[in-house]
């Protein structure tokens, strides 16, 4: 069966402002990108011809249409499973937080694990994280363990404390937050705080029918932001589980909604390469974490934070651990992603590559390497990058959400390179745009209004945090479409709207190309295709 969509605004993303009225999409993919009377004669004719049985012919009505967006840093199976947890992102008060562990704990039964998800302590009227004391007054009988939304902080109540082995003797990691009186608060970093998650047993008890069912309604939600395309991470660091069977199953089911490019901080135990899979699912690239979060104070940083002067971060490994876990994946020709949020924590990993590169060089085009999130950047790493052709795995919302406070993190000399990106744009990176989802905000849109504005979603600083570094509309767009393409070696199958690629798209009921940036977060997606099947009606 073949289709025509006539009569849109088609915005190709080949280059700036190239748009089309029409498209013919034939088993997956597009068979012609012009205009409306060709589209329409190619279908009827090749109807009439018995080219195929059937041949449709659909108005867009005016709309927009792109690319479908790929979401190349996503977290699904936590995004997931967070439904059922007790939501605190919008929490303003640990008095709040306690309140809303205190209604879950009154519908459940005395000892049942309560977990919450997403709080933001820096929106707190406290000012500070919340303690296992502050969860005791709510919940003596039942153990609590809540999460921060970077997933690199973590507060557990004294009975899960407990229950999970931890006392004032066992505890003796710096990942294990203590008070002036040296007492736990009940407070865990990085892998302290994904230990005891993991011991805990992630509190909720999901058969994997269930956990399968959910992930596919994940993948719905991402299809109704116009995402046909995800690569999923995990991260065991930061109890971050994908599970790739789950994956396999929708797909095989035939309910798996968006094509997957796998990230996975373990190295695989067979020889196997990136791009192992198909055009709907592959194995993409291994992970490694250096350091933590911005926000929790836990990113690696050359000098000492501004506002806490007495930690300059987290490293989870030395400079040689680092450069074998590098090597290991860079000579067995593993696509390499690697977490580095602080700029110590970015020179290690650019060393760490340097290593690998020069013992044996490849062309940058086969290697590929992902430095992802790449907060803070310094003089020495801008030299670096200038030999070092690396791919940038951005994420947009944290400009946005962090704004009030990224100041007192950095201090104002830093601030110029914390989210530089217009800067390593013009080196002439490859940057692309994800969510870091459930870290942001899912949606495409919010991202790209993010980066282009550098203003709070509420309009705070409405001229932008450090406005130099503000990316173009269409620069704001390649960075979910042909740039995420590009990342994992798919720029000749999606991206863009060409001949021959395939047939993903979405239909937007404005024109994302038209509008002031404020009505971004307006917008609505009417629907997305996914290899010219339809996966998401707003109708």
């Amino acid at each position: 069966m073949a289709t025509a969509y006539v009569n849109g605004k088609i915005y190709t993303m080949k280059s700036e402002n190239d748009a089309m009225s029409a498209v013919v999409v034939d088993n997956g993919k597009f068979l012609y990108c012009g205009n409306d009377d060709e589209a329409r004669r190619i279908v009827t004719e090749g109807k009439a011809a018995g080219a195929w049985e059937t041949g449709e012919i659909v108005d867009l009505g005016g709309k927009c249409v792109l690319p479908g967006f790929i979401d190349n840093h996503q977290h699904v199976q936590t995004y997931a499973k967070n439904a059922l947890k007790v939501d605190l992102s919008d929490a303003t008060s640990i008095v709040e937080v306690k309140e809303r562990i205190r209604e879950r704990i009154a519908r459940e039964p005395e000892g049942k694990l309560i977990l919450g998800c997403a709080f933001d302590d820096t929106r707190f009227d406290e000012k500070r994280l919340p303690t296992r004391w502050d969860l005791d007054e709510v919940s003596p009988n039942n153990p609590v363990l809540i999460g921060r939304y970077c997933t690199h902080i973590s507060v557990a109540n004294s009975l899960a404390l407990q229950k999970c082995g931890i006392s004032e003797e066992s505890a003796l990691t710096e990942g294990y937050e203590r008070d002036a009186e040296h007492r736990l608060t009940g407070c865990m970093h990085e892998r302290e705080a994904a230990e005891m998650v993991n011991v805990i047993n992630g509190g909720v008890d999901l058969s994997y029918e269930e956990l399968k069912d959910i992930m596919g309604e994940a993948l719905h939600r991402c299809n109704s932001y116009g995402i046909t395309s995800i690569h999923p991470i995990q991260g065991k660091m930061c109890n971050l589980f994908e599970k790739t069977d789950l994956y396999q199953d929708l797909y095989d089911e035939g309910r798996l909604s968006a094509r997957i490019y796998m990230g996975d901080d373990e190295l695989p135990g067979c020889s196997i390469r990136t791009g192992l899979g198909d055009d709907m699912m592959k194995y993409g690239f291994y992970k490694i974490y250096t350091d933590g979060s911005l926000g929790g104070h836990t990113a690696l940083m050359t000098r000492p934070y501004y506002d806490v002067p007495e930690t300059s971060g987290t490293c989870h490994y030395n400079q040689e651990e680092l450069d074998e876990m590098v090597k290991a994946a860079y000579d067995r020709n593993i696509q390499i992603g690697v977490h580095a949020i602080g700029d110590q924590a970015v020179e290690m990993t650019l060393t760490a590559l340097k290593k690998a590169y020069e013992a044996n060089p490849r062309p940058w085009d086969q290697i590929r390497f992902r430095l992802i999130h790449c907060s803070l950047i310094n003089p020495k790493i801008i030299e670096m990058l200038k030999e070092l052709r690396v791919i940038i795995d951005m994420q947009p919302g944290y400009v946005s959400t962090n704004i009030h406070w990224s100041d007192d993190r950095v201090g104002p000399d830093r601030a110029p390179y914390l989210f530089a990106w217009k800067t390593l744009m013009n080196m002439g990176l490859t940057l692309c745009g994800s969510s870091d989802h459930p870290c942001e905000n899912l949606n495409p849109l919010v991202g790209i209004y993010a980066v282009e504005t550098r203003s709070g979603y509420d309009g705070y600083l409405p001229k932008g945090w450090q406005p130099q570094e503000r990316l173009s509309r269409y620069e704001a767009v390649c960075l979910y479409t042909k740039n995420a393409a590009y990342s994992s070696f798919d720029e000749d199958k999606k991206g863009t709207i060409e001949v021959g690629k395939l047939a993903d798209f979405t239909v937007f009921d404005q024109d994302v190309f038209g509008v002031q940036a404020p009505e971004l977060l307006k917008i609505k997606v009417e629907k997305t295709y996914l290899g010219g099947r339809e996966v998401y009606s707003r109708s």
